[in-house]
């Protein structure tokens, strides 16, 4: 008679379903802020530049069109930053590399976001007194 083994537990291997788009959702974060920062400076020299010129009309189209292009840029790191973080929160089953890299990718972009508004608010918010 042959002796039948008992099944051994499989090892549940690890989950690293959202790892990808947790990563993606984290680098997104942290390079979002440096758009930001560029377009600011981009904003400031287009709007000081015919102030401080001996001319009267200067041609800053190309601060402007440049200061569009790094709010695009901005818009979409913060919007693929959210998306995927949820994405990588939804794919995870439980507190796994993935959800907790979508985790940190929606905290610092919340976080970016929340120090953004501040930062344009003290920006804008003394220019409209004085007008």
């Amino acid at each position: 008679m042959a002796s039948v083994q008992p099944a051994t537990p499989q090892r549940r291997s690890a989950d690293s379903r959202g790892l990808a788009a947790g990563i993606t959702s984290l680098a997104s974060a942290v390079l979002a802020p440096v758009a930001a920062m560029f377009s600011l400076s981009t904003f400031i020299m287009a709007a000081a530049e015919p102030l401080l010129a001996n001319v009267a009309v200067r041609d800053t189209s190309g601060y402007w069109v440049m200061l569009i292009v790094l709010v695009g840029l901005l818009a979409g790191l913060v919007l693929t930053s959210v998306i995927t973080g949820i994405v990588a929160i939804k794919r995870s089953d439980r507190m796994s590399a993935g959800r907790i890299t979508g985790l940190l990718g929606l905290a610092f972009t919340a976080f970016n976001l929340t120090g953004g508004l501040w930062t344009w608010a003290g920006v804008a918010g003394p220019w409209f007194t004085f007008g």
